[in-house]
């Protein structure tokens, strides 16, 4: 695995059994060609257990199907190369071009399916609102997230601003602040 990342020979060192790279870098395309770049700040590759790779500070940007991108950012993680699954683990947060931001422990991703799995609690701030569940499922690539186990969800409506005194019409009575329309 660490052949495909892109190598700076001044960046490679070895300690005990274990490859370690710095600042290692991956760019390619999903399944359905939408780029995604993965940065860590440091990756280790036992030479006694070859398929695992182990990861720090990881960043990857993927653009979405309607061209925002998403950014992933987690303390840990490791990626087992023959299983194509990686799992995130420490602080994992999730930050959209659309407002989005959610907060995970845990997490693993099926690299070939994209599909995503948290069995433990996550929280999403939402434009308008807060969701928080006890699991999080995103399948084929993000088309279906799938929230369970005590969902909870509080929307926080927009703020409904009152029309301008003068545009009212003549005869109807001024809106204030604490007057909504419908």
């Amino acid at each position: 695995m660490i052949a495909a990342f892109p190598i700076d020979p001044g960046k490679i060192s070895l300690s005990g059994t274990k490859i370690i790279m710095e600042l290692p870098r991956l760019n390619g395309f999903t399944t359905d060609s939408r780029p995604y770049e993965l940065t860590a700040r440091a990756a280790a590759q036992d030479l006694t257990k070859p398929d695992i790779l182990e990861l720090k500070d990881i960043t990857a940007v993927v653009e979405l199907k309607d061209g925002q991108h998403v950014t992933i950012k987690s303390i840990n993680g490791v990626y087992d190369t023959k299983g194509e699954m990686l799992k995130l683990n420490d602080h994992i947060t999730l930050n959209s071009t659309s407002g989005y931001e959610g907060r995970l422990s845990e997490a693993t991703v099926n690299v070939t399916s994209g599909n995503v799995v948290s069995e433990n609690p996550v929280e999403l701030k939402l434009p308008n609102g807060l969701l928080n569940a006890n699991r999080l499922e995103i399948v084929e690539n993000g088309a279906l997230i799938l929230f369970s186990g005590g969902v909870e969800l509080n929307l926080n409506p927009d703020q409904v601003r009152p029309a301008p005194q003068d545009s009212a019409p003549v005869g109807a009575p001024a809106r204030g602040w604490g007057s909504l329309t419908p």
